[in-house]
Order: C-alpha cells, then sequence, then structure tokens
C-alpha cells in the first residue's frame, strides 16, 4: 500500500431505502466509510439492486469498498424470492451431516458458490455468513436453524466449507458470532443476553469452530456479556478481544461489531463508538440507516488501520 493510499473510516453504514438519497450521498462521500450494509429494504429487484451497489461503490474515495449483506440461507436472507433464488438453513445441512459429512461439506460448498455468484453478480463483495454459533438445547431461536449443529466439529466442518464456496467465487465471508452465540437464551436484538457458560466449557464447545477458522478474513463480535470472563459487552471487552479472541481463539482477521443499534448494547451512540474501538474492535456496524445516527457520530470515527486494509488487500490480490 502506497505512503499517499486514502484509508477510509472504520465503519460500514446502512442506508434507509431502494436509492440513496441526496442527503445520504454528501454524508457518506464526507465520511467515507470502509462501505454499506444492505437490507431487503435496499433490495427490490436485480436492476435496481446492481445500481444502487454502483453507485455506493462509487461514493467513496478508497479502492475497495465494501457491500455487505446476510445471506445465509433459510430465514436470513435479503435477497429474497421472485427474484432470487432460495437456499437452505444451516439445520438443513447439519442434519445431512449426521449421515455423511463428506457429502454435507459438499452440499454446503455447492450452496455457498451459489449464493456468492448471485451476490457477485450484483456487485455485493462480502456475505455475513456463516454462523458459527455452536447449539445448546436452550439456544434462543434468533439462533435456531441459523446453526449448523450442537457438534462443534460438525459446525466446523460445515463452516469451513461454506467460507471456501464463497472465496471460490471472490465473495468475502463474515464469520458469526464470535466468540459464540449458541450458549444465549436472549435475542440480542431485542435485550443484552448474559451467559453463565464456564470458560472450560466455552472453549471446548463455542470457541471450537472459530479456533478451526481463525485464518479468515473477517468476524462479527456477538452482543453478549459473558459473566465468567467479564462484565462488559464482548464488543466492548478488552478482556473478551485481547484475551478470548485475540489470544485463545487466535483469530487473526478484521473485527467488525454486530450493529450497534441493536439494544442489546447499551448508552449513546457515541459512548458505543468509542468504546468498541477503543476495546480492540477493528470495525464498527451501523445497520439503520437512521441520518442523523450517521451524523451523530462522523467525526469520532478513526480511519481504519494500515494493517487492516492490507488484509483486505492480499485478500483482493488472492481471490479476485
Amino acid at each position: 500500500m502506497s505512503v499517499k493510499e486514502i484509508l477510509p473510516k472504520a465503519i460500514i453504514f446502512g442506508l434507509k431505502g431502494y436509492s440513496i438519497t441526496n442527503e445520504e450521498r454528501k454524508t457518506f462521500k464526507n465520511i467515507n466509510p470502509l462501505g454499506f450494509i444492505l437490507f431487503e429494504r435496499n433490495c427490490k429487484n436485480f436492476k435496481q439492486t446492481k445500481l444502487l451497489v454502483q453507485e455506493l461503490k462509487a461514493i467513496v474515495s478508497h479502492k475497495f469498498p465494501l457491500v455487505m449483506i446476510d445471506q445465509e440461507g433459510g430465514r436470513v436472507a435479503r435477497l429474497k424470492k421472485p427474484n432470487w433464488k432460495e437456499y437452505p438453513s444451516a439445520k438443513f445441512f447439519g442434519n445431512k451431516a449426521k449421515q455423511n459429512l463428506s457429502l454435507a461439506k459438499d452440499l454446503v460448498l455447492k450452496n455457498a458458490e451459489k449464493i456468492g455468484k448471485e451476490l457477485k453478480k450484483v456487485g455485493i463483495n462480502v456475505n455475513c455468513a456463516p454462523v458459527l454459533d455452536v447449539k445448546y438445547d436452550y439456544t434462543h431461536n434468533v439462533i435456531g436453524d441459523r446453526s449448523f449443529s450442537s457438534d462443534p466439529k460438525i459446525v466446523s466442518e460445515l463452516g469451513k466449507a461454506f467460507c471456501d464456496g464463497l472465496k471460490k467465487v471472490g465473495i468475502i465471508p463474515i464469520l458469526k458470532h464470535i466468540p459464540g452465540h449458541g450458549s444465549s437464551k436472549k435475542d440480542s436484538h431485542k435485550e443484552t443476553p448474559l451467559v453463565n457458560t464456564d470458560l472450560k466449557l466455552l472453549n471446548n464447545k463455542d470457541f471450537v469452530p472459530f479456533k478451526i477458522l481463525n485464518n479468515e478474513l473477517f468476524a462479527m463480535i456477538a452482543h453478549i456479556i459473558y459473566k465468567k470472563i467479564d462484565s462488559s459487552l464482548a464488543c466492548e471487552s478488552k478482556i473478551i478481544i485481547h484475551r478470548i479472541i485475540r489470544k485463545k481463539i487466535r483469530f487473526k482477521g478484521i473485527l467488525i461489531s454486530d450493529d450497534i443499534t441493536m439494544k442489546a448494547i447499551k448508552g449513546s451512540l457515541r459512548k458505543k463508538v468509542k468504546a468498541i474501538l477503543s476495546a480492540g474492535c477493528d470495525i464498527v456496524l451501523h445497520c439503520s440507516g437512521n441520518i442523523k445516527e450517521i451524523k451523530s457520530i462522523q467525526n469520532i470515527i478513526p480511519t481504519i488501520s494500515k494493517n487492516s486494509f492490507m488484509k483486505l488487500e492480499r485478500f483482493k490480490r488472492k481471490f479476485n
């Protein structure tokens, strides 16, 4: 990377509708974020979505704008019928793996490749998937059939196949939700989950898939308090990020927060952004598209580190 390279701000934004408003365009251009995340509210049909993605990429002044989406398959899919194909849930493949793990891995690889090709056609280059959360008997339904299995080996093997399928067609996967959402009994979109699971069990179950896939480029941090480790939310916890994610799991890639407008994370937006970044998370995710909120934090977002941007560059060279 050259000395004069323009580094983007360490944030991903959502937007409100099918097209970019003048106010959004001006604000995004001024901030120069790392990229954007799309939802069903942004994707009406193929032509409109492709044009929107092109316009979003043209707004920023750095050379690798990210456009993300959650296209896991099953009930979490932002691109829906009749304009896009419908794909099975993670649980479907996990059930296959109980009978034949090798076959299930092959099915997941091909499934992820198909998803990736659809994303690539409209210009999306990042998929917020796979979910590597290991399921418990009491796991909240917000994860539910999004989890491949209660067996960390199956989750690891199928998660790796999903990543490989996406990368095969040049799509960046994001592992979710490090260091594990499976032990939570609550929906972090609505309230703050408090997990009492001890470190030994977490290490032997929840952390396993993330350890095996610790060389992937991106992972998204769960909005959970792991009470036996720290009293702070994971994305705001230096202990979770440095001692658990970086040292125990040995995740080497870029860490992105889950959506900071979710109710699990408390306080003002400015407080959230400062706490997340100071804890050691690399990128902040703001999904709502609320322009007033976006403007309220625009002057406190730092640029992404050169190290993180270089990791993106290496991925681009290798898989595109």
